[in-house]
C-alpha cells in the first residue's frame, strides 16, 4: 500500500475538505474531518486505479503530513 498525506480544511460553510499534496486534483468532502477523511480514503483509491488503468505510475509521495491515508489500487466497476 502507498501512503500519502492528506490535508483537511474547514469551508465557510463548515463542510471540510481532503486534498492531497503529492496528487493535484484528488480532493473529497465530508461533514466533519472524520467523514472527510473516509471519503478521501475513496477518492485516493480511485486516483490510484485511474493510474494503474492508464500504465502510469502514481506519483511518489513527498510531502509528509500528521495525517497519512494509505490505499492500494482497485478495479473499477465495469459501467452497466
Amino acid at each position: 500500500m502507498i501512503r500519502y498525506a492528506v490535508q483537511l480544511q474547514t469551508r465557510y460553510d463548515g463542510l471540510v475538505i481532503a486534498t492531497f499534496p503529492d496528487l493535484p486534483g484528488v480532493t473529497a468532502l465530508g461533514c466533519d474531518d472524520e467523514e472527510a477523511l473516509s471519503e478521501a480514503g475513496r477518492a485516493l483509491a480511485d486516483a490510484l486505479a485511474g493510474y494503474a488503468e492508464e500504465g502510469v505510475e502514481a506519483p511518489a509521495p513527498m510531502a509528509r503530513g500528521a495525517a497519512m491515508i494509505a490505499a492500494a489500487p482497485v478495479a473499477r466497476p465495469i459501467p452497466a
